[in-house]
């Protein structure tokens, strides 16, 4: 397609976001109800009723402007996490951070580090910023921070590190991370994405935001999107250093979480029990849809997220075919395939169906 010619060129590159095939979508073109999204990543259980109650509370003040300070959000996170208010970052979920600190760093010319396959957002931050994606190949799904650390050069100005990885779910031990930083130049902002922090049970990830007085370039981001059960409302929030919090204040769009989110978020954080409710039955599904592809044949990746990733030729095919079912997965690439954790409903129908298109003759023979 030929463009006009006002448009910037760094930005021609860049391929728009493809979200998971809405149910919607798919019931309207197969004529069928009751279709399943486990695409996406997202809480099959929903946010929290007391999230529910507050934001019919807040109903009808929707006609004022937010509180462009957040200050009651920004208190009750900053008493959840054992941190300072002004320490806090919060964005129309964690995809603006990434944005943002992409432009509060980056110059064009300079190299931004990530892993691939990773977040789509992290490259084309970079390509936003005219700066150069520098992506970094996974080592048995995961992170390789020594070949990141052998990437650095004098160019390089981000580095993104998503613990756990998106789309393998895999996760790096804090002692590693902790290990990257004290080699990491002191010009490096080093953003750890934790999006998935809620779903980790390995006793090594924990405890990043100790690590945020020894390395003031170190920038932690979390979101209310996944376990809390809010990623229709879009708030993500980050850790820093006040410097850089200060900053950020500059550049952020006026009222970037609207009054709603703001609520709801709050109120997630008074029902820490409905995220303990959560994370336990994601704990159980993610197993049970783990072993059951491996009893398929297939190598999941161990994943530490929501989500189990394999890679298999035929993926495309595997998900077309799932489609026809009902059943929405996320393909990545042509060769591998991420599948959600959803309720015990939704993981035993995708078992079931997923080995009827893998292993037809074995399930006629049953």
């Amino acid at each position: 397609m030929s463009y006009p010619v006002f448009f910037r060129k760094n930005l021609l590159g860049i391929k728009p976001y493809v979200p998971g095939k809405p149910i919607e979508d798919l019931e309207r073109e197969l004529g069928i109800k009751n279709a399943s999204k486990i695409a996406s990543n997202e809480n099959p259980l929903g946010p929290s009723p007391k999230v529910i109650q507050a934001l019919e509370k807040a109903l009808p003040k929707i006609h004022r402007y937010p509180d462009g300070g957040a200050y009651s959000l920004s208190h009750a996170l900053a008493r959840h996490l054992g941190m300072e208010a002004n320490q806090l970052l919060l964005g129309h979920g964690s995809n603006e951070l990434i944005v943002r600190l992409g432009q509060m760093v980056l110059n064009p010319g300079d190299e931004v580090i990530s892993a691939e396959p990773g977040f789509f957002v992290y490259s084309s931050t970079a390509l936003l910023c005219e700066a150069v994606p520098r992506p970094q190949p996974l080592r048995d799904f995961k992170h390789d921070l020594k070949l990141f650390e052998r990437a650095i050069n004098h160019k390089t100005k981000l580095v993104f590190i998503a613990n756990p990885n998106n789309p393998t779910g895999t996760m790096i031990p804090l002692s590693d991370i902790e290990d990257f930083l004290k080699s990491c130049p002191a010009h490096v902002l080093v953003v750890l994405d934790e999006a998935y922090y809620e779903y980790v049970d390995d006793s090594s990830y924990f405890e990043s935001l100790k690590l945020l007085p020894q390395y003031p370039n170190l920038v932690i981001l979390r979101t209310f999107s996944k376990a809390f059960g809010l990623a229709g409302l879009r708030v993500g929030y980050g850790v820093a250093h006040p410097e850089l919090v200060e900053v950020f204040q500059k550049i952020r769009e006026p009222f970037n979480v609207n009054g709603l989110a703001m609520v709801a978020a709050e109120a997630a954080l008074s029902d820490l029990a409905h995220v303990k409710k959560v994370t336990e039955l994601n704990k159980l599904m993610r197993k049970r849809l783990y072993d059951g592809l491996v009893t398929l044949g297939l190598k999941p990746a161990q994943t530490q997220a929501n989500f189990v990733y394999f890679e298999t030729p035929e993926a495309d095919s595997l998900y077309q075919q799932l489609l026809k079912r009902g059943i929405i997965v996320r393909p990545m690439g042509p060769k591998a395939l991420r599948v959600t954790t959803g309720t015990e409903e939704e993981t035993a129908n995708f078992l079931k169906v997923f080995e009827e298109i893998l292993m037809p003759s074995r399930v006629g023979n049953k």
